[in-house]
């Protein structure tokens, strides 16, 4: 059935391709735009042609040699506008008769140098942009973002990946650093797979996707960088948008945007709650421990719930003092909460597969979390073009509460529990930051620059035991499970720019000192413990350009990843007795060795890029799980020596401004190995495992009529290798419609999500000498939304802010699918 569907789907898109592109007595106008005086081409000049009205009858992009045709539906008086960064606006008017069908305008000059004024003249926009050091996807490009939230568009990304559980991986890596607006954001570190899936998609500009970082930014984040840029406008005077959905599991969220100038000061806010539900989750684990015959089976069934949402607002603001001072400024909270009901039904057998011990337990869990930060840049400018010194101050607060309740009822060999742990995290940071550019000439830049973090965090844990005589909560006042951890980071870096014609070099280096000091209260009492140290990270980058469309890049650098509060806080999440979580204070940030070599080829019409790209890390922190006393227990170490290499290949097509295709595929050969475990546990021997894993997806977008569009988009993986063993593979099919109203200021879009498949299995198998286990998760998957987008306004100016500002990307965050696992995950 679900295979006659998809057959149906393919024809429906294919005819509605051809139908698209059908075209009936055209005309056809070609020309060749080059620089005036002079036989040098000029790629991809906007062309625009307006009738006698001056009204817009087509617009597109020439191609990379200046050459274009444009297709008119009838004859008449026409005037073709060229235009092209860096060149004079060019104007040609053209006269087509009743019986002509073709006119070639033949060569046309642009004079360059010439400061332009002001045109409403743009080109169809590519959604792929390379740079010297990252690839910039461009989401206000994308249609699709105006119905969906961030979480979906993540997945058409470029070296980005979304697993069935919906945390995002960066060329395979789950290891890696977000930040907002160039600035590092705790939020996204530690929440970012919930932040994406409430984040309405319409609200972000571009996604730069930075696999070796240069020495500006810290040496943090293995896997490389994830900069999310926010939505801005680039225009005088104000504007805004509102937006609503709501989906068919009872998930909504609306959202709105304005910005505005006056004279010298601009500003924009923009406001959203959002709302999500996973519904029923089956859920089953099957265990064996080897060298245990009275318990040496577990076999738990059961299921649970889980919903939450957020508010966030943020604001920018600057103001221009005079033509060579500019003081910036910016904000941004969120407050999230989730909560989850889950029920288990748990039964253990001997040897002889006899029941030994049978019980069940409810769990509640809530969580409540949060984000301020507030960052001022004063940007001091030079008579010379885009020389600049910044000072930067920032401030970020996040708290990160949570509540499990558990009511443990034993029913053969062992006793009911009624229990709650209160957990109470926080952390703060300060970042002073200098920053000095000079491009000293055309073909040399200099930059250099210090930091210094401090960031301080607590975690206090009280532990209640249910009275079931006064039907309270009483407090077990000899549990202690607190921690204050404080880190302080100092950093210089220095970085230079060489470009000779088509070829540029950057070198650079960082120097960073790292201070840490921690004090964790158990009931054994008081431990301190604090460690330092120093890294240089060199770095360096290669490109060259073929033309002006395809580059050339290689580039080596290191990486650093120290954990953040989550993979070191000890507490000890034993909601599920049998299946205990914690983190290790005693951690160490991990080193890695990471280098790539890529060509790509970028247009608005053409995007092609493939990069071969690897990393090996001697100390890599690496969750793993040992048994004691029939528990399975899991932590993190300093345990691995990881090996990654891979391949990325992303392409994609516009041949018109109707059709958008696209693929996306990575395959990764890993070779994971434990090789200085756990003294203090000594639980497991010396790991190792290693494979291919791979996956991709494919989609496209065709609009059928006036104002509407129809997409589709499917993808999956292979199953992901793990130190222990491997969890499941994944994959997804979705489909949208959008109609553009009201002179197209009006969007409403229906998307369905999974729609042939109501639940999805997901499965995780680990093994060692002494256990294996499997888990399956049976979730939701097919989701239904409506959308709808209002905008409003008109613009002419964009809010102004420092060149350069605080970038704190150095801190392994804990979260799924921030930074990885969570530890001490509560």
């Amino acid at each position: 059935m679900n295979k006659t569907i998809l057959v149906g789907i393919c024809l429906m898109i294919g005819f509605l391709t051809t139908h698209a592109e059908e075209k009936k007595d055209l005309i056809q106008v070609k020309g060749h735009v080059l620089i005036e005086g002079t036989d040098e081409d000029i790629p991809y000049v906007t062309i625009t042609v307006q009738d006698e009205n001056a009204n817009v009858v087509t617009r597109q992009a020439s191609d990379g040699t200046g050459k274009f045709t444009v297709q008119l539906s009838k004859s008449g008086s026409y005037q073709i506008v060229l235009s092209a960064v860096g060149y004079a606006t060019t104007t040609k008017d053209v006269t087509i008769g009743d019986t002509e069908k073709a006119k070639d305008l033949g060569k046309i000059g642009m004079k360059e140098g010439v400061e332009l004024k002001e045109v409403s003249v743009t080109a169809q926009k590519p959604l792929i942009k390379s740079d010297p050091d990252k690839l910039i996807y461009s989401v206000e490009a994308d249609p699709e973002a105006q119905s969906n939230t961030l979480l979906e568009i993540i997945r058409k990304v470029p070296l980005l990946t979304v697993d069935a559980e919906e945390n995002v991986t960066l060329n395979g890596q789950s290891n890696y650093k977000v930040l907002v607006n160039g600035k590092s954001s705790s939020l996204m570190s530690n929440n970012f797979k919930e932040v994406i899936k409430s984040m309405p998609a319409n609200s972000i500009k571009d996604i730069e996707v930075i696999t070796n970082p240069s020495s500006k930014y810290e040496a943090e984040g293995v896997g490389g960088i994830i900069n999310i840029i926010t939505a801005r406008n680039t225009n005088n005077g104000y504007t805004g948008s509102v937006g609503i959905n709501a989906d068919t599991r009872g998930g909504y969220g609306a959202n709105a945007y304005i910005s505005a100038n006056i004279n010298k000061f601009s500003f924009s806010t923009r406001i959203y709650n959002n709302q999500f539900r996973q519904p029923k989750t089956d859920m089953n684990t099957e265990r064996e421990i080897y060298n245990d015959d009275e318990y040496r089976y577990l076999y738990s069934e059961g299921k649970s719930k889980f919903k939450g949402g957020g508010n966030s607002i943020d604001f920018e603001a600057g103001y221009e003092i005079d033509t060579f001072n500019l003081i910036s400024a910016s904000g941004w909270g969120y407050l999230g909460n989730n909560t989850s009901n889950s029920f288990s039904d748990i039964k253990e057998h001997n040897l002889n597969r006899v029941l030994t011990r049978h019980y069940s337990n409810d769990i509640y869990s809530k969580g409540n979390y949060g984000f301020l930060s507030g960052n001022i840049d004063y940007q001091r400018s030079f008579p010379k073009k885009d020389k600049t010194f910044t000072a930067s101050y920032k401030i970020e607060y996040n708290p990160n509460d949570s509540k499990d309740e558990n009511n443990l009822k034993g029913i053969l060999n062992e006793i009911s529990l009624l229990k709650k742990d209160d957990n109470d995290a926080a952390g703060q940071t300060h970042t002073f930051q200098l920053d000095y550019f000079d491009p000293i000439t055309e073909n040399h830049q200099f930059e250099t620059g210090i930091k210094g973090i401090f960031r301080l965090n607590s975690s206090e844990t009280d532990r209640f035991y249910g009275d079931s005589a006064t039907n309270e909560w009483v407090q077990d006042m000899e549990y202690i499970n607190d921690l204050d951890y404080n880190q302080y980071i100092v950093g210089a870096y220095a970085g230079y720019l060489f470009k000779y014609k088509k070829m540029s070099t950057k070198v650079g280096g960082r120097l960073e000192y790292t201070f840490n000091d921690g004090k964790y209260w158990s009931e054994e009492g008081k431990t301190t413990f604090d460690n330092n140290s120093f890294n240089f990270i060199p770095y360096i980058n290669f490109t060259y350009a073929l033309k002006p469309t395809q580059t050339i890049k290689v580039s080596y650098t290191q990486r650093l990843y120290r954990p953040g509060i989550w993979y070191l806080n000890p507490y000890k999440n034993n909601s599920n007795p049998q299946n205990v979580r914690y983190g290790n204070p005693d951690l160490d940030a991990e080193v890695a060795h990471s280098f790539s070599a890529s060509y790509g080829q970028f247009s608005p019409k053409f995007n092609f890029n493939v990069e071969l790209n690897g990393s090996i890390t001697d100390n890599a922190i690496e969750s793993y799980s040992f048994i004691e006393n029939d528990v399975t227990n899991t932590t993190y170490g300093n345990i691995g020596s990881n090996q990654r290499y891979g391949i990325n290949l992303y392409a994609s097509y516009r041949p018109s401004g109707k059709i958008n295709i696209y693929v996306n595929g990575r395959l990764n050969y890993m070779t994971l190995e434990a090789n200085d475990l756990d003294k203090t546990n000594n639980k497991i021997l010396k790991l190792k495992n290693d494979g291919f894993q791979g996956g991709g997806n494919v989609g496209g977008r065709v609009t059928t009529w006036k104002g509407g569009s129809v997409s589709v988009n499917a993808g999956g993986g292979s199953p992901w290798i793990m130190l222990q063993g491997k969890q499941s593979g994944y994959y997804y099919t979705s489909m949208g419609v959008t109609q553009k109203l009201l002179k197209e200021k009006l969007d409403v879009s229906v998307y369905a999500i999974n729609p042939f498949s109501r639940k999805i299995d997901y499965w995780q198998e680990s093994e060692d000498e002494n256990f294996r286990q499997r888990t399956e998760n049976y979730r939701w998957g097919q989701t239904f939304r409506l959308s709808v987008m209002y905008r409003f306004g008109k613009m002419n100016t964009q809010v102004k802010k420092a060149r350069r500002s605080i970038t704190n990307d150095d801190q392994r965050g804990g979260g799924e699918g921030g930074g990885g696992g969570q530890g001490g995950e509560q």
